[in-house]
């Protein structure tokens, strides 16, 4: 998965601006949801960003 800038933008938004750090189910399925307007994406590539940005 190589992310589009726009789903960089949203995923970065939503760490720094909106706390979101370990986002449940139900929220990866709502990220990923948005983020399939701006190009392919699965909950698990949401999962792995965040579990990126977390170390």
């Amino acid at each position: 998965w190589t992310p589009t800038t726009e789903q960089i933008r949203i995923l970065r938004d939503l760490y720094y601006n909106g706390g979101v750090r370990s986002p449940s189910a139900e929220q990866i399925q709502r990220i990923s949801a948005r983020l399939r307007q701006y190009g392919k994406i699965e909950g698990k590539n949401v999962f792995y960003w965040f579990q990126n940005h977390k170390a």
